[in-house]
């Protein structure tokens, strides 16, 4: 559910004090106030003299800036609007420090706004941020203060660093704070949007987009002819691809006879709960008054269920492992052979144009649809990282290559899914054939699972749950990549679920009474267990015990994945009751079959909410929701215009190359495609 910059996030927000819980205290000796009003804008305006100097004297310098510079501290005495506006644009001493308000915005449209003259020299604003940090190197806290300053548009990032400590070096009281300016970033003031790659991306974007329309009008010619008139073999072909009839199989509430009508319900909820989650975390990234109240937040139980939700991951990793067994234990009967070439391109076929569809826009249009004091900032880390790194995400083994990509980082479960695909014929194949070789293979994947990330956390001292009781920020990123995001570790849920599938498709048992009710017992017992042992860690008292870490790594994921099993189990054989009546609730099913879009687009459209924020929030439960469903509708409806363009035709299209002749074979395997590649949620 977490990608490695989300986990980071956390670690980074909780040792800022968990260093020390008397964080207030800690402040108050920083001497704040100082360090903001002495290294504030007009402060540092003041001494452009200075700095001008050093840009006479120094080879290399951008002289132009501290000539700008000092028109806009003559402009300021002038009282020009103008030059007020770059100044009033910048940050000021904030309040609530002591409750953790070091970061300021300023005003960024306000700066961008500026266009101004004198002496000949046309000025333009540019919003740039620098963070302070300690020199003594015994910082009680890692969150730097960062404040804002509209510079002129000559000045950048590198002006910035080098004008403010020198100007540190001139001034005695600030060599005393032992302070220095660590790092600037400045937001472009031109952005040149349609450049030579996002023009040749825009026009293949629409070829494609007009192709898709032209299909669909061929749809709507052959729809006014009578049934029984010619029809053109090419136009028909076309009219496969119209985007009516793939809006209209997205939205239907229709469930087909031999599906599993609460698996819909499952992963919509599962879906939305990770959606959540991933809020939660990057507001603990945004910027915010009350930092310190995310601290008391992460210790209180109602930040639980937050952090339980990393465990709907396996929710997935069991309805893929289920399903995948379910439909070939099904299938094969019907095939009498196994094609394991088109078993593994058929699955690669269905989920790869999605996620190149996202690597473009993520690469090519999203950094050009929006700006903030932070927008560049983070769309240079992510879109950056995807221009140098995509290649990875497409063969689906960025868990193992490139570990510190940060582009799409929410898709790694889609490589460690591809990955136990890719071992899946070892398991399924013996299990259609030869039932007691198939459950043996599977026994020994499942003992393998559950030693290995036991044995990983024991060896190396690893706590079970980084992003709750970790400290340090290298440990907390080793956990992740050797632990957090390694099939060895999710294997468990996913074998638990090819189990399941056995079950389903092998037998078709009445429970009694007292069965069913243990099923529900056991169910609510392994959920309860997952969400009192994560609570263990996050008490203060608690202190680290390698057996319980072990264990507790091992055993809580396939313990989740027994209760879901017993949910999708009581709901197939009717015995879930309101349960299985609330999760079959039929406007699930179109939420279900654009939930793997949906999955794809919601973490860019999140990013773009944080990115574009001028002003602190204030960090509440309530706060959250509403950002939460504000951007969870959001993402539906771009999930659904993105499953409609890259999603069905592609569908559309492997079943007219792919697929037999024979009804009952197409049947089987369009439930196969829809059901199972809809599973990859994480």
């Amino acid at each position: 559910m977490l990608p490695a910059l989300l986990l980071i996030i956390v670690a980074t927000v909780h040792d800022a004090t968990a260093v020390a819980r008397n964080y207030e205290k800690a402040l108050a000796k920083e001497d704040f106030e100082d360090k903001f009003s002495l290294l504030g804008p007009r402060s540092f305006i003041k001494n452009h003299q200075t700095v001008a100097s050093f840009f006479k004297d120094e080879v290399g310098q951008n002289y132009t800036c501290g000539r700008d510079l000092a028109i806009l501290d003559e402009a300021i005495t002038r009282r020009e609007t103008w030059a007020l506006k770059m100044l009033d644009a910048s940050s000021k001493i904030p309040s609530g420090l002591l409750e953790g308000n070091f970061i300021d915005l300023g005003m960024f449209d306000e700066c961008m706004g500026v266009k101004g003259e004198a002496l000949g020299v046309e000025i333009r604003g540019r919003h740039c941020m620098y963070s302070i940090a300690s020199t003594s190197g015994n910082d009680s806290h890692l969150i730097n203060p960062t404040l804002s300053i509209c510079m002129p548009s000559t000045c950048n990032g590198s002006d910035i660093v080098y004008l403010f400590n020198s100007t540190i070096s001139t001034i005695d009281r600030l060599k005393e704070l032992g302070i220095t300016v660590v790092s600037a970033t400045c937001t472009p003031v031109d952005k040149e949007i349609w450049d030579t790659e996002f023009t040749v991306s825009f026009s293949i974007l629409m070829a494609f987009i007009g192709l898709l329309l032209f299909c669909t009008l061929c749809d709507v010619i052959l729809r006014q002819r009578d049934a029984g008139e010619y029809r053109h073999p090419v136009l028909s072909t076309l009219a496969k691809f119209s985007l009516i009839i793939s809006a209209s199989s997205i939205l239907s509430t229709r469930v087909r006879e031999g599906n599993l009508p609460a698996i819909h319900g499952i992963r919509f909820l599962s879906m939305g709960w990770v959606i959540l989650g991933h809020e939660y975390i990057l507001h603990f990234q945004g910027v915010n008054v009350n930092n310190l109240s995310i601290l008391n937040w992460i210790q209180s139980w109602k930040s639980l269920y937050i952090f339980i939700a990393q465990f709907t991951v396996d929710t997935f990793f069991t309805i893929s492992g289920f399903f995948m067994t379910y439909l070939f234990l099904k299938q094969m009967p019907k095939e009498k052979r196994f094609n394991v070439p088109m078993y593994y391109l058929h699955r690669y076929f269905r989920l790869t144009p999605a996620i190149i569809a996202l690597t473009l826009l993520t690469v090519v249009f999203i950094p050009k649809m929006g700006s903030g004091p932070r927008w560049d900032m983070l769309m240079s880390v992510f879109g950056g990282s995807c221009r140098k790194k995509w290649w990875p995400n497409l063969l689906y083994v960025q868990n193992f290559v490139q570990k510190d990509n940060l582009c799409l980082g929410h898709l790694w479960y889609l490589a460690v899914d591809m990955q136990l695909f890719w071992i899946s014929p070892i398991i399924l194949y013996p299990l259609y054939s030869k039932h007691k070789i198939g459950l043996a293979i599977l026994f020994v994947f499942f003992i393998v699972s559950i030693a290995v990330p036991g044995a990983i956390v024991g060896i190396n001292q690893y706590p079970a749950l980084s992003f709750i009781q970790n400290k340090n920020l290298q440990l907390t990123k080793d956990i992740f990549t050797e632990v957090y995001e390694m099939s060895y570790n999710r294997a468990g849920p996913w074998l638990i679920g090819i189990l399941l599938g056995f079950e389903v498709a092998n037998n078709n048992r009445r429970l009694g009474k007292l069965t069913v009710s243990t099923g529900w017992f056991v169910a609510i017992g392994s959920f309860a267990f997952c969400t009192f042992g994560t609570r263990s860690f996050m008490e203060p008292s608690y202190e680290y015990n390698d057996v319980w870490e072990s264990v507790f790594t091992a055993v809580s994921r396939p313990i989740w994945a027994v209760g879901v099993c017993w949910i999708i189990y009581a709901c197939i054989h009717n015995y879930a009751g309101p349960v299985f009546i609330v999760l079959s609730w039929k406007f699930f099913v179109p939420l279900s079959r654009i939930s793997y879009c949906v999955y794809l687009v919601h973490f860019i459209i999140q990013l773009m909410h944080l990115s574009t924020q001028r002003t602190p929030n204030y960090f509440s439960d309530y706060n959250i929701w509403n950002d939460f469903f504000s951007n969870l509708i959001i993402s539906i409806v771009v999930g659904f215009f993105f499953s409609l363009l890259f999603e069905s035709p592609i569908m559309i299209l492997e079943k007219m190359l792919f697929r037999r002749k024979r009804e009952n074979v197409k049947e089987s395997q369009r439930n196969l495609g829809s059901e199972d590649s809809k599973a990859y949620q994480a």
